[in-house]
C-alpha cells in the first residue's frame, strides 16, 4: 500500500505542478506586457523556470536530461538559422550557458535517478 500511496501522491502533485506552471505562464505574459514591469517578468520567468525543472523531475526526467535536451534543441535552432539566431544570437549564447556548466547547482543529479 506505501508504493500505491507513493504513487498517488505524486500524480496529485504532477496536476498540481501542472497547474502552477500554467498560472506562472499567464504571469509571464502579464508581466512582459506591463510597463517597467522587468522584476515582474524576472519574477515570473524565474518561477517558471523553477516549476518545469520540479515537474521535470516528479515525471522521471533529471535536471541534467533536461538541460541536454534544452541545450540539443538550441543546437538544432542554430543549425535551422532559426530567426532568434540570425537576429540576435540567442540560441548560441543559451547553448554556451549551458556548456559551461555556469549552472549552480542544477544538473548535478547525472550519476543518478531522481
Amino acid at each position: 500500500m506505501h508504493q500505491s500511496v507513493n504513487v498517488a501522491s505524486n500524480a496529485k502533485m504532477i496536476e498540481v505542478l501542472k497547474a502552477e506552471f500554467i498560472s506562472e505562464s499567464a504571469d509571464v505574459l502579464r508581466a512582459a506586457i506591463s510597463p517597467g514591469g522587468r522584476s515582474e517578468l524576472l519574477d515570473a520567468l524565474g518561477g517558471a523556470v523553477l516549476l518545469a525543472y520540479v515537474l521535470a523531475r516528479r515525471c522521471g526526467i533529471t535536471y541534467a536530461e533536461l538541460e541536454e535536451d534544452v541545450a540539443k534543441k538550441a543546437g538544432l535552432g542554430i543549425e535551422d538559422k532559426h530567426k532568434l539566431e540570425s537576429a540576435y544570437g540567442d540560441l548560441s549564447l543559451l547553448k554556451k550557458h549551458f556548456e559551461s556548466g555556469n549552472l549552480r547547482g542544477f544538473g548535478q543529479d547525472k550519476k543518478r535517478r531522481l
